[in-house]
């Protein structure tokens, strides 16, 4: 009798659609491990969202079977949704021990999640959760601490790489654990689901220590000028160089940033970083701040080292007066979704007297084409599943899968949400989960949908009105001239006659409402017809219009 084809299922919940959001599924019958639980960077033009995590309906109708969520490195896009995921399914956290440490600490920043398990384990490890054991593997990425998986299932071995390059020079840890790869692949793998992002990147992506080299030159070059040094925060490696090259050049180092302090402290205690004495200011004084052999280090998550060069630009930044003969240098990307702000912000320094250096002082944390190559040639896997990043980025991973050897058919393209049915023999997508997105406002998760996006944007567009009437409870007369506030459409010239009509409106209404005997939902509609249509008769703007009652006793 033929032995029953044993399957797998994988579900991407998020990360296969766009940029950042990651998070994936791996279900064998009654056993589930979820790796990764991540946000998406919030966009210039997000309405005051925080940020949004996947859908996660399908996790907490499967709870009971879910055995533990993986997280595979410490970036937001990875880690960012645990504190409004984890406490829905109630199972533990497994990653390495900066991953760890700093989901702790933003848990605890943000106050929420608090009580959720977390298990460190390390590099080259292995747990078994249910039917499934999952190897850690040491990786290279912008973060120290990254890994890849090795999932082994009854189905066979799935390989998760995480956001990897391939670093043989890396300064902070050692490098990717390639010989391991090569002795799974011998082993033979069902499938791997690799990193996508730069795929379309031709050549290998550059070492850290070709980084150094270049800004070592930079500092060599404005030896007589105050730096300020732009990067993402979590580039431990980065940091590290540059606080080294100021020590060799005799300049003292000044760190502003929460989220690049928080992760500094926490890779200082785990002895990833090493500071030479007497380089760090950690509080500085004015006179510090002034000096010409400082260098600050201005570092965020994704957007936030922008919004700390617009502070300075405008002048309201809590540390830095910029001042003609100041060099900027750019060790990071340009963040989509912000190319605005990023233009008009180095336009502001430049006309104040900054000298921008755009050099590459930067080396990208994501595999190139012939880094992706490596690894399929490496793990010569049975299918090939792209993984984070749009379409475009996920097929031309594809595209490179067969360029190996890798068979056409067997390369597939997931959205998120598809459920597939993995085994040596087959695969085959077999229905839709739940998949989308859920918004973060505050401390409130899925509260603000489209209609309240909407209304945000249409604020920032054409602004917004407040009424407020007060009534006699006992008379139903107005007990005062309403009170009419706008914020956002109104200039001086037109303010006066603009305000009368409204007024000359409002009574309108409300002697009309009193006479009638209206009900204040049905006063308070028409108020926001007929001021409505005025507003657009007279400026062509569609205001927000709030009406608010008030009942006082006589």
């Amino acid at each position: 009798m033929e032995e029953e084809e044993k399957t797998i299922r994988i579900i991407p919940l998020g990360g296969f659609n766009k940029l950042g959001m990651n998070m994936t599924v791996m279900e064998y019958q009654n056993d589930i491990i979820v790796i990764d639980c991540g946000a998406s960077f919030p966009q210039n033009n997000s309405f005051g969202i925080d940020t949004t995590i996947p859908d996660i309906t399908y996790l907490k109708e499967n709870r009971e079977k879910i055995r533990g969520v993986i997280l595979t490195h410490a970036h937001e896009d990875h880690i960012g949704a645990v504190p409004y995921v984890l406490p829905e399914i109630d199972v533990p956290v497994y990653g390495t021990p900066l991953t760890v440490a700093l989901v702790k600490k933003k848990v605890a920043s943000l106050g929420i999640g608090e009580g959720i398990r977390t298990k460190v384990i390390r590099q080259g490890n292995t747990i078994k959760l249910g039917e499934f054991r999952v190897e850690f593997i040491k990786s290279n990425h912008s973060i120290p601490d990254s890994v890849m998986l090795a999932i082994y299932s009854p189905a066979g071995i799935i390989i998760h790489t995480g956001d990897f390059k391939v670093d043989y020079a890396p300064v902070i840890g050692g490098s990717i654990d390639l010989q391991r790869l090569g002795m799974l692949g011998y082993k033979g793998v069902l499938a791997v689901m690799s990193d996508s992002t730069n795929s379309m990147r031709k050549g290998s992506s550059e070492s850290e220590a070709m980084v150094a080299d270049r800004i070592d030159a930079l500092f060599a070059q404005h030896r007589h000028e105050r730096l300020i040094i732009s990067t993402f925060a979590s580039n431990m490696d980065r940091v590290q160089q540059i606080i080294e090259i100021a020590e060799r050049h005799k300049r003292k180092v000044i760190l502003h940033g929460d989220d690049m302090k928080n992760i500094f402290s926490e890779a200082m205690k785990l002895g990833y970083i090493t500071i030479p004495e007497n380089t760090l200011i950690e509080e500085p004084t004015k006179e510090e701040c002034d000096a010409d052999d400082v260098v600050f280090i201005i570092a965020g998550q994704h957007g936030e080292s922008l919004t700390e060069l617009t502070k300075i630009a405008e002048g309201s930044h809590e540390l830095i007066r910029v001042r003609p003969k100041d060099t900027l240098i750019f060790s990071s990307i340009q963040v989509r979704g912000y190319e605005d702000t990023f233009s008009r912000t180095i336009s502001s320094l430049e006309t104040q007297g900054v000298h921008i250096e755009y050099r590459q002082a930067h080396a990208t944390g994501h595999a190139c084409e012939e880094e992706l190559k490596l690894i399929y040639s490496l793990i010569r896997p049975e299918y090939v599943i792209p993984a984070h990043g749009e379409f475009r980025q996920r097929r031309a991973a594809g595209e490179l899968a067969e360029t190996v050897g890798v068979e056409k058919e067997k390369i597939l393209m997931l959205d998120d949400g598809d459920v597939l049915e993995l085994s040596e023999k087959s695969a085959k997508v077999v229905k839709k989960a739940p998949a989308g997105e859920m918004i973060v406002d505050g401390s409130g998760v899925g509260a603000i949908g489209q209609r309240e996006l909407e209304e945000r944007s249409r604020i920032l567009d054409n602004g917004v009105i407040v009424i407020e009437l007060c009534f006699g409870t006992r008379s139903g007369s107005l007990l005062a001239r309403p009170a009419i506030v706008s914020k956002g459409f109104l200039d001086k010239r037109k303010q006066k006659s603009v305000m009368d009509g409204i007024y000359s409106i409002v009574l309108g209404e409300v002697s009309r409402a009193v006479e009638q005997s209206l009900p204040e939902t049905e006063l308070k509609k028409e108020i926001k017809e007929s001021v409505g249509r005025f507003l657009f008769e007279q400026m062509r703007k569609k205001p927000v219009i709030i009406t608010m009652i008030t009942k006082i006793p006589e």
